[in-house]
């Protein structure tokens, strides 16, 4: 009992040890991509391509997914408010959850395994094939030539795609409210300002902004530093999926904390200036 209490503990020492010497990697990574980008120019042709490439093949899952998210939200709240007699707070309540939390964690995740997989493949077959080395060996730096546009296109990207989610999981959620529900459309708009205002907002642009760096980051180191062979770019994708949705989740919980202390750190100082007044 204890051997195999010591053998599940030692596991899950490794695991930690790997999880954060990829975190370590991919952030020594970002900080490389990010120093080249401000010392070099001319990126805004091929960011932008990579931009539309991105929306493009990935837009139909976002509007897809995002459907369903404000729809499945709707008939979970329903089902609780019903209890109390509370439907009148049913449209500000899944708007603010929409927005601040589940919106950008589900189309993440779906961002994750549609933009990042492919990603990682790319140029993890680019780096098995001797792609890459082709281009160091021509004096060109790969980071330059093959990172930046595709991280900085994901980044931006998957921001655009995330705000668009978002915004078809709000409308999604109204048409299910007023058909299963049975709910006013103008009731269930005018509950919004009551819990969704400028920082709900705020909160989904941060959430958005980090999820997708994180998508950008763990997909093009992966895919970057991949070896092996075909195997080697099977396990880079692998290895980047599960990543990138610890991270998230990870991401998800300090965002939280840390922008409920913002929040309530605001709204102290804006008191206290009004009680000086």
């Amino acid at each position: 009992m204890n051997e195999r209490l010591g053998d599940y503990l030692e596991r899950a020492g490794q695991v930690l040890i790997d999880v954060l010497h990829e975190f370590g990697g991919a952030w020594l990574f970002m900080g490389k991509v990010i120093r080249i980008y401000r010392k070099t120019s001319g990126y805004g042709r091929p960011i932008i391509a990579q931009v539309a490439e991105v929306s493009m093949r990935t837009m139909s899952t976002v509007i897809f997914a995002g459907v369903f998210v404000g729809a499945i939200l709707v008939l979970q709240f329903d089902a609780m408010l019903r209890r109390f007699d509370a439907q009148a707070l049913l449209g500000g309540l899944n708007t603010s959850a929409t927005i601040r939390e589940v919106g950008p964690l589900i189309i993440s995740f779906l961002l994750a395994g549609k933009i990042g997989a492919y990603t990682t493949a790319e140029l993890a077959s680019m780096r098995v094939t001797e792609q890459i080395d082709a281009v160091e060996s021509l004096g060109t730096d790969p980071i330059q030539y093959l990172i930046i546009p595709r991280f900085f296109g994901i980044v931006l990207s998957s921001v655009i795609l995330l705000s668009i989610g978002l915004f078809v999981s709000v409308a999604g959620a109204v048409l299910v409210a007023q058909s299963f529900s049975g709910m006013n459309v103008y009731q269930y708009i005018a509950s919004i300002p009551r819990f969704a205002g400028a920082w709900t907002l705020f909160e989904g642009l941060v959430r958005s902004t980090l999820f997708s760096t994180i998508v950008a980051t763990i997909s093009t180191f992966k895919g970057y530093t991949a070896s092996g062979g075909a195997r080697g770019v099977g396990k880079a994708v692998t290895q980047s999926a599960i990543y990138i949705n610890i991270y998230i989740v990870l991401a998800n919980f300090i965002s939280t904390s840390l922008l409920e202390w913002i929040h309530d750190f605001v709204y102290w100082v804006i008191n206290l200036v009004g009680a000086l007044k």
